[in-house]
C-alpha cells in the first residue's frame, strides 16, 4: 500500500489525461480508449474513482469522498498505480482541452510544453533559393519564439533546395561547435523532405548524411564533376503551395516537440514525401564511426582473425546460416534508402518464371565512372541477389551491395608502400592469385582493346616497383603476409598518386555474413565454385549429368516445370572438382528454333543440396535479368552476353551436354560433408586446400559503419572462371583426374571467356 511520503508526492488535483475516453462496464471496471490503444482497468474502485477524477478535487477529497465505500489505503493505492501507468495528470483548466490532449498524447505535460515554446528561442535561416516566409509562418503559428540573433539559440532551422550545398557543410561545422541542434528541410521538388533534426553527439551529422547522399546521386554528382562545378546541380525546383505548406507544418510540429522535449520523429530521421503518390517514408541517419567532422579517427592496424564455433541453424536457402534470412533483413533494413542508406533499393525483378526470385539492389560503386558512357553502363549494373524464395532474394541482394561497399577503397585501410622484392617472404605476388599467362602479358594491348567488362589484363608488377601493400590473415601459417592493396579493394590505387595498373580486384572470394564464420566459408566456397568451372569451361570437359530428381527437392521439380511450359529445357551437370567439394552448374535453353539462349547459373557447398539450389537460384538470377522487360525479348545490353546468348547452341558448345556414356549422378553419390559447425567445415575446407599444398587467407573488409561482416578469401593457385591462363590447376588437374589424356596448350582453350 502507499506510505505517507508517497501521498505527499502524488498529482494535487488528479484528472484523466485529456487523450483518454473513459468509460464505465458496470460491474467489471473501466476502459480506457485512445486513438490507437485501450487500458483496462478491473475492479468496482475504479469505477468509484471516475466520476470523482474531475480536476477540482485533491487525492485527499476523493479518499473522503469514498471513506463509506473504500478502504483509505486502497483508494491511495489506485490513484498512485493509475498515475504510475500515465492515466491520469494534474488538472490544467486554463489549456484548452485539444492543445492539453495533444501533448499528453506525446507524452508531456502541457504546461511543460507551453512553458517551453515561451522561453526557448528558434532561429530560421536558408542555404540556397528557397524562401523562408513559411517556415516563419508555420512556427509563429504554434507559439514559437523566433529570434535573428546568433546567441541563446536553442535550435535552428535551415531550408535549402539542395542538402550537398557546400554552406550547409561549413553550417555543419559550427554546429558541432556550439553544441547546438538543428533542423534542415527541403520544401520543393516532387519529393519534399524533412529532417534530420541533428543533436551533437546523439545522431549523425550532416557530413554523414551528405557522405551517403552522394554516393546516391551518381548522374547528379558526375554532371557536377565533368562540368567542374563546385555547387551541387539542385533539381529540386518543382514548388506548390500547398507541398511547400505541408513540408513547413511538418517541420513546426517536430521544432515544437523538441522544444517540449519529447521524440520530435526527425532526430536522425529524414521524412520523404512524394508528391505523385502521396506516399512517406523514413530515412534513417547512421552515424558513421569515422566521420571527419564528428567521429574519431580510424586506427587501421593488422589483428589477427579470430573465428569461433557457430552451429547451424537455417539450412533451407542460400546455404548454412546461423541466423535466419528474415532476422538479417531486420537488422540491416535501415541500410536500406536512397537519402541516407548504403544501398538505394531493393527491387524485384519481373520473371517469367513465378519461382525465380531476383532482387536487384542500387548501383554498383564497384565500377569508375569517367565517361558518360561509363556512366550509362553503371546506372544498369546494380548489384543483385537470388534466392528459392523472395525473403532470402531481398537477403541476398542487400548481403551482396554491403559487400561491395565494404570492398570499396577509403583510404583508411592499412596500408605499406614497399616493393615485393623488399617485402620478401611476407609478400604474395598478385599474379599467383590472378593467374595471367606470360601470353597474356605480352598480348595485353589485343586483350584491352576487346574492352571485356571482365577480361582485360593489367601491368605486369616488377619486383622492384614500390606500391601499396595491405595485410591479410594466412589461416594457413596463422600469420600475416601481404598483397597489393589494389588487388584487395575496389578502385584503390597502386600507390598514393599513382596511375599504375597492376592488379585488377574482383568480388572472387568476398562474402558477407551474420557472422564472421558465415563469411568465410561463403568466400570460399565461390573460390571453389570459379575453379571448378574454369576447369570444365576453358577445357571444354564433357562431364557427368546430375538426376534432380533423386534429390526430392519439390521447389525443384516445380521449376523444372515451369522451364518446360516457357518451352525450355533444363539440366545439370556435376562439375565437381578435386578438391571434392559439390559443384553444380544449371543450365537451360530454349527448346526448339534459333537462338537457343543458352543460360547457366552455378552452385557450390558442402551439402549438395543447397549446391544444387544454389544453382538453380542463379540461372532464375540470368533469366530474370535477361528478360526483365517481359514479352520475351532480352533486356541484357552487355555485348559479350548478348553475343553468347545470340550463337552458343549445344552443336557448337557440347561441353554443355551431359556425358551420355555416364549413368547421371544421384543425391546419394554425394554424401554430406557438413558437419553443423560454421567453425568445424571452414577447418575442413582448410585441411582440402593444404593438402593440394595451397594456402587459406582472410582480410576481414567489415566496415564499422555498416556493422555486417565481410571479407575477401584468398586461395593462391585456386583459378578464376575469366580468362586467365597461367600454369597450373588449369592445365594439371584435367590429367590427374583423368579426364583429359594431356594437358592443353594455351590456344587450344576455349576461345570464348566466361562473361558473367
Amino acid at each position: 500500500m502507499a506510505t505517507y511520503q508517497q501521498i505527499q508526492k502524488m498529482i494535487q488535483f488528479p484528472k484523466f489525461k485529456a487523450h483518454l475516453r473513459v468509460n464505465i462496464v458496470p460491474g467489471e471496471g473501466v476502459l480506457l480508449l485512445c486513438e490507437d490503444t485501450a487500458s483496462a482497468l478491473h475492479g468496482r474502485l475504479y469505477e468509484q474513482l471516475v466520476p470523482l477524477l474531475d480536476g477540482q478535487r485533491s487525492a485527499d477529497d476523493i479518499v473522503a469522498a469514498l471513506a463509506q465505500q473504500a478502504d483509505a489505503a486502497q483508494v491511495y493505492y489506485a490513484l498512485m498505480l493509475l498515475e504510475k501507468n500515465g492515466h491520469i495528470a494534474q488538472a490544467t483548466p486554463h489549456i484548452d482541452p485539444a492543445t492539453a490532449a495533444f501533448w499528453h498524447g506525446q507524452g508531456c505535460a502541457p504546461e511543460t510544453a507551453l512553458q517551453a515554446l515561451q522561453t526557448k528561442r528558434v532561429r530560421v535561416r536558408s542555404v540556397g533559393q528557397v524562401d523562408t516566409w513559411p517556415m516563419h509562418q508555420a512556427l509563429q503559428a504554434l507559439g514559437v519564439q523566433l529570434t535573428t540573433q546568433d546567441t541563446h539559440v536553442d535550435l535552428e532551422v535551415l531550408l535549402t533546395d539542395d542538402y550537398l550545398r557546400t554552406d550547409l557543410a561549413h553550417h555543419n561545422t559550427a554546429a558541432l561547435q556550439a553544441q547546438r541542434p538543428w533542423l534542415l528541410l527541403r520544401p520543393l521538388g516532387l519529393s519534399t523532405w524533412v529532417g534530420p533534426l541533428y543533436v551533437p553527439g546523439q545522431t549523425g551529422c550532416h557530413h554523414c548524411l551528405q557522405q551517403r547522399l552522394a554516393r546516391n546521386q551518381i548522374a547528379s554528382q558526375f554532371v557536377a564533376h565533368r562540368l567542374g562545378l563546385t555547387e551541387p546541380l539542385p533539381l529540386a525546383v518543382a514548388s506548390h503551395p500547398a507541398n511547400l505548406a505541408m513540408a513547413c507544418q511538418l517541420a513546426a510540429l517536430a521544432v515544437v516537440k523538441h522544444l517540449a522535449g519529447v521524440d520530435s520523429g526527425l532526430q536522425g530521421r529524414v521524412l520523404s514525401q512524394d508528391s505523385r503518390t502521396l506516399q512517406t517514408q523514413v530515412h534513417v541517419l547512421s552515424r558513421l564511426p569515422h566521420c571527419p567532422a564528428c567521429g574519431t579517427a580510424p586506427q587501421p592496424v593488422p589483428t589477427a582473425l579470430q573465428l569461433v564455433s557457430r552451429p547451424v541453424t537455417f539450412a533451407q536457402d542460400g546455404g548454412h546460416r546461423a541466423t535466419a534470412p528474415e532476422h538479417t533483413l531486420q537488422h540491416y533494413q535501415h541500410l536500406v534508402s536512397p537519402i541516407t542508406g548504403v544501398v538505394t533499393e531493393l527491387t524485384p525483378v519481373p520473371s517469367p518464371v513465378a519461382m525465380a526470385h531476383v532482387v536487384v539492389a542500387g548501383h554498383n560503386h564497384a565500377f569508375r565512372i569517367e565517361r558518360l558512357a561509363s556512366l550509362k553502363h553503371s546506372l544498369r549494373n546494380a548489384s543483385s541477389g537470388k534466392g528459392m524464395t523472395p525473403i532470402q532474394a531481398r537477403v541476398s541482394a542487400l548481403c551482396e551491395a554491403l559487400e561491395r561497399y565494404s570492398g570499396e577503397f577509403t583510404g583508411a585501410e592499412v596500408r605499406r608502400t614497399a616493393s615485393y622484392r623488399e617485402l620478401g617472404p611476407d609478400a604474395i605476388h598478385p599474379n599467383a592469385v590472378m593467374g595471367y599467362s606470360a601470353r597474356q602479358y605480352a598480348q595485353r594491348e589485343w586483350w584491352n582493346a576487346r574492352q571485356s567488362r571482365f577480361n582485360g589484363v593489367p601491368e605486369p608488377l616488377a619486383d622492384d616497383a614500390r606500391i601499396d601493400w595491405s595485410p591479410v590473415w594466412s589461416l594457413t601459417e596463422q600469420r600475416h603476409k601481404y598483397l597489393p592493396t589494389q588487388l584487395l579493394y575496389h578502385a584503390a590505387p597502386a600507390a598514393a598518386g599513382s596511375h599504375r595498373s597492376y592488379a585488377r580486384t574482383c568480388s572472387n572470394g568476398n562474402a558477407a555474413g551474420n557472422h564472421l564464420e558465415e563469411a568465410v566459408l561463403q568466400g570460399f566456397l565461390e573460390l571453389v565454385e570459379r575453379d571448378a568451372v574454369a576447369l570444365w569451361w576453358y577445357n571444354r570437359l564433357k562431364k557427368t549429368g546430375v538426376a534432380v530428381a533423386s534429390f526430392a527437392e519439390p521447389g525443384l521439380l516445380d521449376l523444372h516445370a515451369q522451364y518446360q511450359a516457357l518451352g525450355r529445357e533444363l539440366w545439370v551437370l556435376d562439375i565437381t572438382s578435386d578438391l571434392g567439394i559439390p559443384t553444380f552448374v544449371a543450365l537451360s535453353r530454349v527448346s526448339s528454333g534459333a537462338p537457343e539462349h543458352i543460360l547457366l547459373g552455378l552452385g557450390c557447398h558442402l551439402d549438395a543440396r543447397i549446391a544444387l539450389q544454389r544453382a538453380f537460384a542463379e540461372l532464375n538470377q540470368m533469366l530474370g535479368l535477361a528478360y526483365s522487360g517481359g514479352g520475351g525479348q532480352l533486356r541484357i545490353h552487355d555485348g559479350e552476353t548478348l553475343a553468347w546468348l545470340s550463337q552458343a547452341t549445344l552443336a557448337n558448345q557440347p561441353y554443355l551436354v551431359a556425358d551420355e556414356r555416364v549413368p547421371p549422378k544421384q543425391r546419394r553419390d554425394f554424401p554430406p560433408r557438413h558437419s553443423g559447425d560454421l567453425l568445424e567445415d571452414i577447418r575442413l575446407c582448410q585441411r582440402i586446400v593444404e593438402q593440394k599444398g595451397l594456402e587459406l587467407l582472410v582480410l576481414d573488409q567489415t566496415r564499422a559503419d555498416v556493422g555486417l561482416p565481410v571479407v575477401k578469401v584468398i586461395v593462391p593457385g585456386l583459378r578464376h572462371f575469366w580468362a586467365r591462363f597461367a600454369p597450373g590447376r588449369l592445365y594439371d588437374v584435367p590429367v590427374k583426374m583423368g579426364w583429359l589424356q594431356r594437358p592443353l596448350r594455351e590456344e587450344e582453350l576455349n576461345p570464348i571467356p566466361v562473361f558473367f
